[in-house]
């Protein structure tokens, strides 16, 4: 190996080891943030909450008979639902959610300069709230002036709301309540009234985005937590709205809808599976909801939900059952792997466990599957430091062939064959490494464990590197493997595989997840000090056999 080469190698080993003592020997401390309180879709201060109607403890609870007459114009009343995990909003204008903010620094996002709580509720202009109730048909769901009909706050304590009033021909009472788990809300529904004959109701829940915001994409370097995707679980498959189609129906009982929020879930699970659920575009674009449509028997109505808004943890969607873990979507591509993407997530969050932090875990990954994959790597290596030394050998085949490529590949094959050497064999660990950063380039895009976790200068392991650090460093790293690796007979080849290679990761490195820089990065480096381990002990080899 050349000097400038052995330094390279000795400084990059240096680095990647400085990156874990330092990690482990000085964790960075929690920084505070001052949260403003703003929504996250807005971005401006939050309006002062108008204080609810005192109620005397102990008084009876209207009827909803009684309630269904609220004026049209009468004033918006809010009430607060708070646990240690989030805080709900209510409105009287449809008894429904009008804000839903998650608490703690790790459930922030930053907006304009400033650390601002992610709020699960995104209404769009002139849309209804989640929770709210329509009587109209699925085309009129987004139109429906019953879904924004005042009702009364009659009753409001530090652990439920409840409100009355009108729904079209019905009189409806709503109960919220928190839940017995995290991110759990109860609503006990009650319908009475109409004609007299069955009919239905439909339990709204809306999202929107701003259509003019960027696009996340494969290479956007980790999209917003505002992403919004209706999506419903329906007998033992989990459907997304594609959009195309202004109403989407979705075939069997459900068992849940709600939106696909990126990191987040705000699903509705009815506590007596029946009903249907509906995807429907919103009044503007940008907007979409899904709808569970619940029949209203003449007798009326007494029906339970469970709202669950919150991060997409694992562990707390696979508690309810239903499959609500398949909320978590890895992409049409990177779903092929979400087997493999759990894994790895599992093992990272053992690691982080004991380190503390999940760049260091993500570094400690790195040595797990490189050690499962090393009897594989290793006989590539050897077969790659085969065809390194008959290097020469080709070199005296081009002087013998000149600029006849098809005599010179020929015979540079023949030599292959004579030594039995495989020259693709270089190829093989890349291509065992491809399905393992398919599934953490998955998790780092749908794992909430991850998003917003730091490692040393790195804010958030889920976004791109802003300084391009770990990019610059994993593509100096290709270019030494590249380098000590055997070139193709081909000069042109061999020159696009030198420098073309390196910068032409290096470019699609620039934008994507930290995370998946730094491994490559690590693994790059244990790659490097592997080959140079087997090179050293065939050249040892070679004058014990001379």
């Amino acid at each position: 190996m050349e000097p400038d080469n052995r330094r390279i190698l000795i400084a990059a080993a240096i680095s990647a080891g400085i990156l874990v003592l330092w990690q482990v020997a000085f964790p960075p401390p929690k920084q505070a943030r001052h949260a403003v309180n703003v929504t996250a879709d807005a971005g401006q201060p939050s309006v002062p909450e108008k204080a609810p109607a005192p109620v005397a403890p102990g008084s009876p609870a209207p009827t909803p008979g009684a309630a269904a007459a609220v004026p049209v114009n009468a004033p918006e009343e809010l009430a607060v639902l708070e646990t240690p995990q989030f805080k709900a909003t209510f409105s009287s204008h449809g008894g429904a959610l009008k804000s839903y903010l998650l608490k703690g620094e790790k459930f922030q996002k930053d907006l304009h300069g400033a650390a601002v709580p992610v709020d699960l509720v995104r209404q769009g202009p002139g849309e209804p709230l989640p929770l709210s109730l329509s009587v109209a048909g699925p085309e009129g769901l987004a139109t429906d002036p019953a879904a924004r009909a005042p009702m009364k706050l009659v009753s409001h304590d530090d652990r439920s709301v409840v409100f009355e009033g009108a729904v079209g021909p019905y009189s409806v009472r709503k109960r919220f309540e928190l839940g017995a788990r995290e991110y759990e809300i109860r609503l006990a529904l009650q319908v009475s009234g109409g004609a007299g004959g069955p009919g239905a109701v439909t339990v709204l829940y809306p999202g929107w985005v701003d259509p003019n915001q960027p696009k996340p994409g494969f290479f956007s370097g980790g999209a917003a937590p505002d992403t919004v995707q209706p999506v419903c679980r329906a007998g033992d498959k989990t459907v997304r709205f594609g959009g195309k189609e202004p109403i989407e129906r979705v075939p069997g009982v459900p068992g849940w809808a709600g939106l696909d929020q990126h990191y987040f879930v705000s699903v509705l699970l009815p506590t007596n599976a029946t009903g249907d659920c509906v995807f429907a575009k919103g009044l503007g674009a940008g907007g979409a909801m899904a709808a569970l449509r619940v029949p209203v028997p003449g007798a009326g109505l007494d029906a339970g939900f469970d709202l669950f808004a919150g991060p997409k943890q694992l562990d707390l969607l696979r508690s309810y059952g239903r499959g609500l873990d398949s909320a978590i979507d890895y992409g049409t591509v990177t779903n092929l792997f979400a087997f493999f993407a759990r894994i790895l997530l599992w093992v990272m969050r053992a690691f982080e466990h004991v380190v503390h932090n999940w760049g260091v875990a993500i570094m400690l990954l790195t040595l797990v599957v490189k050690a499962l994959l090393y009897p594989l790597t290793h006989r590539s290596m050897q077969s790659m430091a085969e065809v390194r030394r008959l290097q020469p050998e080709v070199d005296k085949l081009k002087a013998k062939h000149g600029d006849d490529k098809e005599k010179l590949n020929l015979a540079v094959m023949q030599l292959y064959q004579q030594h039995k050497v495989n020259p693709l064999g270089g190829c093989l660990p890349l291509l065992l490494q491809m399905p393992v950063w398919l599934a953490l380039y998955a998790t780092l895009q749908t794992s909430v464990e991850l998003y917003r976790e730091p490692f040393l200068w790195i804010h958030d392991l889920t976004l791109k590197d802003p300084y391009y650090i770990l990019p610059i460093a994993m593509g100096l790293s290709s270019f030494v493997m590249q380098k000590i690796s055997p070139q193709p007979a081909d000069a042109a080849q061999a020159k696009m595989m030198l420098y073309f290679m390196p910068i032409f990761l290096t470019f699609i490195m620039m934008n994507l997840a930290a995370g998946l820089t730094l491994y490559i990065l690590v693994n790059n480096v244990l790659s490097i000090a592997q080959q140079q381990v087997i090179m050293r002990r065939q050249a040892a080899v070679e004058p014990a056999k001379a």
